[in-house]
């Protein structure tokens, strides 16, 4: 009864489909940069890793194209889930030469050497992830025909969504069902259909979202930071400009005192002048006296005056001018 029991299980695991051999086909064509191709690897390698590995389960191989097909590991390459990754990071480092992509080639590659060693019983699949249109349409139509009928392959497709309707509507034909065929604006969001493309692949395997998977859908907020200025610090200039405008007051102050003292100091001048000048006439001559005789009026002396000390006509005349500005500047 227990070898019974046993025998269903074996047979039931293997009617579940646990062999498969998976072939991912990578266009790498001149026009694709490194982090497009890098992400493109990274969707297969996730993809692998959610992948029971083995004999009895999975196996890999891995192919790029432009104008040429180049295998880079067979099914028979590896045997373990370690060696499989290890080689598809190496892809990474594929050199871009072409910016041709003849899918049939690499489709008729598969069909003559790299499926000569898949597995009888197992599932097959071939994952194309495409990056430009193919060269020739129809040749790529008949290459994926030969294949499903061949070895009953059916294809999964991860493309940009900037491929045109034509070449959209040719990869419709190679998977003959829409559900199968994914597209994303940028390899660095094809990490969010690894679940989807893994549950086509082995229904058993993880499906959870990867961690830290961009969203192409999230809007990004943009935040409008005012900008902040220092506040500005006026004390500085109000202080400055508070001893420019005492300094003016001070200088006009100055002025006008130089010339308050320098008016009184000229007349002062004036008077010890016209004091002087005055002091010159003779002992008891009248002040109308000496004018009067300045005026020109009269050139008599006073009685009694020498005739030694008689002064010319424009000393006088000085005199009377001097007198004036003292009787002018006193008023």
């Amino acid at each position: 009864m227990r070898i019974v029991l046993f025998l269903l299980l074996f047979m039931s695991s293997e009617e579940a489909g646990t062999e498969l051999d998976l072939v991912f086909i990578l266009n790498t064509p001149l026009m694709m940069s490194d982090a497009d191709l890098s992400n493109a690897v990274d969707f297969m390698y996730s993809v692998t890793d959610r992948l029971t590995i083995g004999q009895t389960h999975a196996l890999v191989a891995a192919l790029s194209y432009s104008e040429l097909p180049t295998q880079h590991f067979t099914f028979t390459s590896h045997s373990s889930k370690v060696g499989i990754l290890n080689s598809l990071l190496a892809l990474k480092s594929i050199n871009r030469t072409h910016d041709v992509s003849k899918s049939n080639e690499v489709l008729d590659f598969v069909r003559t050497t790299t499926m000569t060693e898949s597995r009888t019983n197992a599932s097959k699949f071939i994952v194309l992830i495409v990056m430009q249109g193919t060269a020739v349409p129809v040749l790529t139509e008949w290459a994926a025909e030969d294949l499903t009928t061949g070895y009953n392959t059916q294809f999964v497709v991860v493309g940009l969504d900037s491929l045109t309707s034509a070449d959209q509507a040719l990869l419709l034909k190679v998977t003959t069902d829409e559900s199968r065929v994914f597209y994303v604006s940028d390899f660095r969001y094809s990490c969010n259909v690894v679940p989807n493309v893994t549950n086509i692949l082995d229904s058993t395997a993880e499906t959870s979202p990867i961690l830290n998977c961009p969203d192409p859908n999230a809007v990004t907020e943009t935040t409008t930071t005012q900008a902040v200025y220092p506040t500005k610090d006026d004390s500085l200039l109000l202080v400055i400009i508070g001893a420019i405008i005492g300094t003016i007051i001070l200088l006009a102050t100055l002025v006008f005192a130089y010339k308050y003292v320098k008016s009184n100091a000229d007349k002062d001048k004036r008077v010890m002048r016209a004091v002087e000048v005055y002091g010159e006439a003779p002992l008891g001559t009248s002040k109308v006296f000496f004018c009067h005789d300045e005026l020109g009026k009269s050139s008599t002396k006073e009685p009694g005056t020498s005739s030694s000390k008689e002064e010319t006509k424009s000393a006088y005349i000085q005199r009377l001018a001097l007198t004036q500005n003292f009787v002018n500047g006193r008023a």
